[in-house]
């Protein structure tokens, strides 16, 4: 599902690029639906992480882990988004210095990357799981759940907590829920949940786009969160009943990151120089996207599989060298997670 929120994401943003090319309405239209790549993105992380985190309990390997998997590509887009800028409009307002809250992609808006705020959200949640793995990571769901909660209230309250108080964050909830109910063996598939997810995309299409919705991103967490949570619920419940998916959607999840990264920098590159590529609107739609994903596949080739497998290995060997350790200070066999 990765490789699906990912390609919907740059589809709307390869169509919304030239709002004067295919029409206000049409772009707005068709980015407000694709968007919600990164509310199932959002579930996706919140059940990976939850499940990751509950094997592999050490935190300073999880952050590292985290680390070789988001900055390397991310800091090289970045550097070459830098490098454009001096050519190519890659927002609107005024380019702002590359500072470190960008260079770590810990704040948002992102000037220079625009999809790179969703990363921004990530991190955040990363340290709330690290942070867990560090004080009590036997409970791990259980304070999960608990700041969840403390989100609720802050909305509810209005407290200003950063990205903590955004409501985006609890679809990350969602995932964390998926990841519990499989924990527990409780996920069980049905055709109703993915009847009900698809309804809930469109209720939020709807809601946000034709009536408006005075606070988009509220409106966004009870139909395209929901809704994702619901799709993700069901994947993984077909998965452990034995389903397969199709071996390009599996590519694609694979490339899924690199994808999300590079295709915004491609995208403001092809439609700055339109005078030079000589095609017609649907052409440059069609070519930004294609070109995204050759060069997504390149650099998850060169950078980003190499990289996870040594991160990989790393964390391997840690958990084997402390595994000794462990045993001579508690005076009993290491626990298997």
């Amino acid at each position: 599902m990765r490789g699906v929120a990912a390609l919907s994401v740059v589809c709307g943003h390869a169509v919304s690029a030239r709002p004067d090319m295919v029409g206000p309405a049409v772009a707005e239209g068709v980015l407000t639906i694709l968007a919600s790549g990164v509310d199932i993105f959002f579930v996706i992380s919140g059940f990976i992480i939850a499940t990751t985190a509950t094997a592999h309990r050490d935190p300073l390997s999880f952050i590292f882990r985290r680390a070789v998997r988001i900055y390397p590509v991310y800091w090289l887009v970045l550097l070459a988004a830098f490098a454009s800028s001096s050519w190519i409009d890659l927002s609107p307002e005024k380019r702002p210095p590359l500072d470190l809250g960008l260079i770590f992609a810990w704040t948002y808006p992102n000037w220079y990357l625009g999809p790179a705020w969703s990363i921004a959200f990530e991190l955040h949640f990363y340290a709330a799981v690290a942070a867990i793995l560090a004080i009590a990571p036997n409970r791990l769901f259980e304070l999960l759940f608990a700041g969840l909660g403390m989100v609720v209230i802050a909305l509810v309250l209005r407290l200003q907590l950063g990205i903590y108080s955004h409501p985006l964050v609890l679809e990350f909830g969602a995932g964390v829920g998926i990841a519990y109910l499989h924990r527990n063996g409780r996920l069980h598939f049905s055709r109703h949940v993915l009847a009900t997810s698809a309804g809930l995309f469109a209720v939020g299409w709807y809601w946000i786009f034709v009536s408006g919705s005075a606070d988009p991103q509220f409106a966004r967490v009870p139909t395209y969160g929901l809704a994702a949570g619901l799709l993700i619920h069901a994947v993984v419940s077909a998965e452990i009943e034995g389903r397969s998916f199709s071996p390009i959607l599996q590519w694609f999840g694979k490339i899924s990151y690199s994808l999300y990264i590079v295709h915004y920098l491609v995208i403001r590159w092809m439609i700055n120089f339109t005078e030079v590529w000589l095609l017609s609107t649907a052409a440059t739609i069609v070519a930004s996207i294609v070109l995204s994903i050759g060069l997504a596949w390149v650099l998850h080739i060169i950078i980003e599989a190499p990289l996870i497998g040594w991160g990989r290995r790393w964390s391997a060997d840690q958990r084997t060298s402390d595994a000794p350790r462990r045993e001579k200070a508690v005076d009993i066999p290491a626990r298997v997670d």
